[in-house]
């Protein structure tokens, strides 16, 4: 169906009215696009590509946007045109904006669901979950499985089960296939702070804490009790061991192995994950 900037946007931020099909990126194969450009790279994409009708972005870079494209002028194009992209889902969907929980998701009837919270296929919420509102749970995550925990007794392991339980904040994306792992005790949580992101296949360990805003990329553990600061990014691939503290903002890449505490706003890479530009001049050296 086709929309219009000014559906989206006051008219002090439209500088060129215009209409769109859906939404792309600036090498959008597909006709009435609209795209944001934050950069005059993309921008000059975007003037090339026929099938982008219109345009968000910054304004320093409005004046160079083609004539015929549509222009939206913010500050931020890129928080501008997500936002864009939410209310369009939103006025397309013919579902209500309540709670939605697929039919073959399995909920536990005692785990607390919030508002606007979307459980999707295969999803399996177990005992003693706390979820937030305005959680995303994509297809096949398990929130509040059993740890990996044991005793050795009479030379053969025994399973200890966890009575705790996962405590989701506000406005929390899980992504498919990932697993939290509940607490052991009663009275005790796992805990997914406001805001965090849980990439695709991750796993998080019992009693771990992810601080508000803090992003796990997708194939990471995050191993139990460790603790990942506010706005930390993990890096896809990285496991971070059991008790290690990541610092709020701190930057940890793709493919580390965390086995110290990470201060904040610091940079680590690596296995073992040791500051990132010590880590590059290595390479660097090494290459020579």
């Amino acid at each position: 169906m086709e929309k219009r900037l000014s559906e989206f946007f006051s008219p002090t931020e439209v500088r060129r009215d215009g209409s769109f099909v859906q939404l792309g990126h600036v090498d959008s194969i597909l006709p009435a696009s609209a795209v944001y450009c934050d950069s005059i790279f993309y921008l000059r994409i975007a003037n090339g590509n026929k099938h982008v009708t219109c345009v968000i972005t910054s304004p320093d870079l409005a004046v160079e946007v083609h004539p015929e494209k549509g222009v939206v002028v913010v500050s931020r194009p890129r928080n501008a045109f997500y936002r864009m992209h939410e209310a369009v889902m939103r006025s397309d969907s013919a579902v209500n904006a309540t709670s939605q929980i697929h039919e073959s998701a399995i909920v536990s009837p005692q785990a607390q669901i919030g508002k606007d919270v979307t459980i999707a296929e295969r999803v399996v919420i177990g005992n003693d979950v706390i979820i937030g509102d305005g959680v995303f749970i994509d297809a096949g995550a398990i929130v509040g499985a059993e740890g990996l925990l044991y005793r050795e007794e009479d030379g053969n392991r025994h399973r200890v089960r966890h009575h705790g339980s996962v405590r989701i904040g506000r406005n929390v994306t899980i992504l498919a296939n990932a697993v939290i792992a509940r607490a052991i005790y009663p009275g005790t949580a796992t805990v997914i702070g406001d805001h965090a992101i849980v990439g695709i296949a991750t796993t998080i360990g019992h009693e771990a804490a992810l601080g508000r805003n803090c992003v796990i990329s997708g194939n990471c553990v995050i191993a139990r009790r460790a603790h990942i600061g506010e706005h930390a990014w993990i890096g896809s691939c990285s496991m971070v061991r059991e008790y290690v503290n990541v610092g709020a903002h701190a930057s940890v890449k793709a493919g580390s192995v965390v086995i110290e505490r990470v201060p904040d706003h610091a940079e680590v890479s690596g296995n073992f994950a040791i500051p990132h530009r010590r880590r590059m001049l290595d390479f660097a050296k090494d290459g020579k």
